[in-house]
């Protein structure tokens, strides 16, 4: 299991599960480009990750765990965990996969694996333990107002918008 700090944070419910999910990677830069071309460029602050879940149109009864999660959390106000199992080809650490160590709870991912294993953003040398079986996201809502779409066939559409809680 990750870092004992997700075992206190309410888990966003595993079902309905996302139709598809997208992650950004934020990393702040400042860059410049002079009148002769030339671009300076330098990163400051922090990386983090950012997650749209894209939920498939359900009806009502199988949305109403999700919606009410949703407004219980009284917007960006509080955080809570999210399992992202769809961005694992497979358990283990392989090129690609998202990792937790057990000391930290900073979403990670790989980028190497050979001669030794190599994670973006950097990991603390503190020699934490990695989990890829199960990968949490620490995260609350990216925005005050979350849209819930209601077709005029009867599905609830939802897409929900995140943002890594550092």
């Amino acid at each position: 299991m990750p870092s004992p700090a997700f075992s206190s944070l309410t888990a966003m419910p595993a079902t309905p599960v996302p139709a598809a999910i997208r992650i950004n990677s934020r990393q702040r830069t400042r860059v410049s480009q002079a009148e002769s071309g030339r671009i300076l460029s330098g990163t400051y602050g922090g990386q983090f990750f950012e997650a749209s879940l894209v939920y498939a149109p359900m009806k009502r009864d199988a949305a109403a765990p999700l919606i009410a999660f949703l407004q219980s959390r009284r917007g960006r106000d509080s955080i809570f965990k999210v399992e992202l199992t769809g961005f694992r080809t497979s358990a283990g650490a392989e090129v690609a996969n998202f990792l937790n160590y057990d000391d930290d709870t900073k979403l990670h991912l790989i980028t190497a694996t050979s001669p030794t294993l190599e994670t973006y953003p950097t990991a603390r040398a503190t020699g934490g333990v990695h989990h890829t079986d199960t990968v949490f996201m620490r995260a609350s809502l990216a925005r005050d107002v979350q849209q819930i779409s209601l077709d005029r066939d009867g599905l609830i559409r939802l897409e929900v918008d995140l943002v890594e809680r550092l």
